[in-house]
């Protein structure tokens, strides 16, 4: 299934302008690792209905995506860069620009952090926002906690799963010993850093979605981070589910997602 009504910019950046766009409105999201386009479609159609005059930039995410290297990741994201920079110069100085961020799980927060990261290269300035949604997001580090993250984009069928296990294993072997010896920062630990840097973000307001039944992050993450925005004077919704799968808190609480979601985009109490 197509997404609809999305121009293809690069091989995971797409974008879809409304017919009546407005000028300044832009909708950043950052789906999960290997989202089905059927999935996605599900939250484009809330931002079609909560900001129906907003572009809507999508970065999807696959695991090529997570373990390139960071110079070919910025390369990659080239398109999605050029698109935020016409948004914010068609502003001009008169108009105030009207951005939001919406992440889910850690493909989700690895594209954005590294946009934002690119971005603020540029502009010398943080890049202003109406708010970000963090969706199952952010996950401490930890190996297993990595793995599981990986194993969720692949298929659970024999004999794929005893495939895609091991080379998720080796993979991220190789990167914990990278860690260790100093060469990299643990991915979690720098979006968890990179989502409430002042550096790069211009807002103070943000919200969390997560479950206590999501078997790919601990929930209990997500409301420390949280809690962590509080104390750095954030303005914080949160919402910690009880009986939701990974991503798809739309399946039972749909009405309270867009509620969400509208709030943030229209600057509502939080």
């Amino acid at each position: 299934m197509a997404l609809q009504g999305f121009a293809k910019l690069g091989p995971s950046i797409f974008l879809y302008t409304p017919s009546e766009y407005k000028t300044g409105e832009l909708v950043v999201l950052c789906t999960w690792l290997g989202a089905a386009d059927k999935h996605i479609d599900k939250y484009a159609d809330i931002f079609r209905k909560v900001a129906p005059n907003s572009k809507i930039l999508l970065l999807k995410s696959f695991v090529g995506n997570m373990i390139s290297s960071y110079s070919k990741q910025e390369r990659e994201m080239k398109p999605a860069k050029h698109v935020v920079y016409q948004v914010l110069d068609q502003c001009g100085s008169t108009t105030k620009p009207q951005i939001l961020f919406h992440m889910m799980s850690n493909g989700g927060i690895n594209s954005a952090t590294n946009l934002l990261v690119i971005l603020e290269r540029k502009l010398k300035k943080p890049l202003p926002l109406v708010g970000l949604i963090c969706d199952s997001i952010p996950t401490g580090a930890s190996y297993m906690k990595t793995c599981r993250a990986f194993m969720y984009s692949f298929p659970d069928r024999f004999p794929l799963n005893i495939v895609s296990t091991v080379c998720i294993h080796v993979l991220i072997s190789l990167l914990y010993i990278s860690i260790a010896m100093g060469r990299y920062e643990a991915p979690e630990d720098y979006w968890q850093k990179s989502i409430l840097d002042d550096k790069l973000i211009d807002s103070k307001r943000i919200a969390y979605i997560a479950s206590k039944s999501d078997k790919m992050i601990d929930w209990k993450d997500v409301s420390s981070h949280a809690e962590l925005a509080r104390k750095e004077g954030w303005e914080v919704k949160e919402f910690i589910f009880d009986d939701t799968p990974h991503c798809n808190h739309i399946s039972k609480y749909e009405g309270l997602y867009v509620n969400t979601v509208a709030d943030l985009w229209n600057g509502g109490k939080l």
